[in-house]
Parts: structure tokens; C-alpha cells; sequence
């Protein structure tokens, strides 16, 4: 089921005191006008929550879903409609509670529970590309959010003066444990399509440069194509994707070597 959430024009950052869980809006990192609140479907409200079973520890922040009324209201409201939505928060008493706007999209109504099917797409991207935004920081242990991608993240690797940290996702942000380190700062991670993205040389290339709402971009050219074979939604639905309909969208075409390492020319 989907129900509707507040249409008003600060609903990502103010829904509850601490920010969505996906923090892709924070406020220590400049709300709405943080570097990770820049995607398609933030900056034109096409974003939902979802419930806790659909949620898990976060994995699905920033994930796609084309989200379909087919009518079947029990009073007969609305009428059948269809578009795609990112998921940024968790907490929904419906499978998804969505910004009006989108629910209004959908349903043609501004208020109930309407059934609906769902189906993960790939996201729209901005022309930014990927970005690793930091959402707070100590001298031992940092947070950081990654936005603006086709798919979620499903590991982080964080490199600094060449040696490496693998990241922790908590409840839809990363973390890492580094203690008093400097040097060169890098990420990589991995979408659940199993495609990488580096983002080198970040925070002007030191890793004491970072501070709260910073932000470290990857390639413009990034784009992922595919699903990998084995993926599969919570609830028994099939996860897949039009991929013609990816692949006439994209603008720019990575380079990819064997092991499905996106390069940055």
C-alpha cells in the first residue's frame, strides 16, 4: 500500500528533528541545499519513505521504484497512474508513504491509502555525478553519505595515505573508525548492480581537509546499466529493470574493465 506524506517544501529536512534516515538532506550538511539533497527526485519531490521490513539497516536509500496505481480503491478513489520514486527515509506505516506530490502523481487524490504494485528501476542521475558527502566527523570516526546514483551502495571502501578502511552502513549512512590518520583521501564503492565507482583525491587530496557538509565527486560519466542476476526485492516481488529504456538515456558511456571498475579518464 502507499499513503501520503506532508507536501510542504522542507518535508526531507524537517519531517523529524534529526533529519531523514537516509540523511541525503541533513542539516549539519545544509539541508536542501546539500550537496547529497541535489537528485532528480529530491530537488522535484518525487521521494518516498518506506516501511521497516522494506527499509532493513538502510540498504535501500537511494533506490528506484516505479510505484503503480491500477485503481481498486475500495471507495473508488483517484485514478490509475505510475512514476518513479527514490526511497530517503524509513518509518512508514504503508509499504510506501510518499511526498504529496508524488502521491498526487500517482492517485489523482490527496489523502489515503491506495494499493499499488512496485518494481525497482534504475535512478536518474544529475549531471554532478556520484557524490560522497560528509555528514559529521571526529577525530576518530567520520559519516558519510553517497548520493546521486543509479543504484544503492552495497559496500564502501575508504583508502587514506594507501591504507584501507572498510565502511559500516548504519540505519543509511557510512561509517568509518580511523583513528588519528593523514594523507591522500579516496573512496570506492560498489552498487547492488555490482558495478564500482572511485572517488579520488578527495577533500583536496588530505584527509584532515574534511569538514561537515563537505562534498568529494566521482565521474559525470558515471552510469549503471544493470541489475546483477541474483538480486532480489523484500515481499516476493521481482526486481528488474527496462534496460533499453536505461540505455537511451545515457549520455555518457563509461569505459569498464573485466571486473565492472567504472573509469575515470
Amino acid at each position: 500500500t502507499m499513503s501520503m506524506w506532508s507536501e510542504t517544501h522542507d518535508t526531507l529536512v524537517a519531517y523529524k528533528s534529526e533529519g531523514s534516515a537516509c540523511k541525503y538532506a541533513d542539516r549539519l550538511m545544509g539541508g536542501l541545499n546539500s550537496a547529497t539533497a541535489q537528485t532528480p527526485y529530491i530537488t522535484s519531490k518525487n521521494y518516498c519513505a518506506v516501511n521497516r521490513g522494506l527499509f532493513g539497516n538502510g540498504e535501500v536509500c537511494g533506490r528506484c521504484y516505479r510505484l503503480t496505481y491500477r485503481g481498486g480503491h475500495e471507495q473508488g478513489l483517484g485514478r490509475p497512474g505510475s512514476d518513479v520514486v527514490q526511497i530517503v527515509d524509513s518509518g512508514s506505516w504503508a509499504t510506501f508513504d510518499c511526498h504529496m506530490t508524488a502521491f498526487k502523481k500517482i492517485t489523482d487524490y490527496n489523502t489515503g491509502f491506495f494499493p499499488i504494485t512496485y518494481q525497482e528501476v534504475a535512478c536518474d542521475t544529475s549531471s554532478t555525478g556520484p557524490v560522497a558527502g560528509v555528514l559529521q566527523y571526529d577525530y576518530y570516526f567520520t559519516k558519510i553519505v553517497f548520493s546521486n546514483l543509479r543504484y544503492p551502495v552495497q559496500s564502501a571502501e575508504l583508502t587514506i595515505g594507501g591504507k584501507k578502511h572498510q565502511m559500516k552502513l548504519i540505519g543509511g549512512w557510512w561509517s568509518a573508525w580511523t583513528g588519528p590518520i593523514e594523507g591522500k583521501t579516496s573512496f570506492k564503492i560498489t552498487e547492488e548492480n555490482g558495478y564500482v565507482v572511485n572517488f579520488p583525491n578527495c577533500f583536496n587530496g588530505e584527509w584532515k581537509n574534511r569538514k561537515t557538509g563537505d562534498a568529494c565527486y566521482a565521474n559525470r560519466g558515471h552510469r549503471s546499466a544493470k541489475l546483477l542476476a541474483n538480486d532480489t526485492l523484500s515481499e516476493g516481488v521481482e526486481k528488474t529493470v527496462e534496460l533499453a529504456k536505461v540505455e537511451s538515456n545515457m549520455t555518457h558511456q563509461p569505459q569498464l574493465q573485466a571486473n565492472n571498475t567504472v573509469l575515470f579518464p
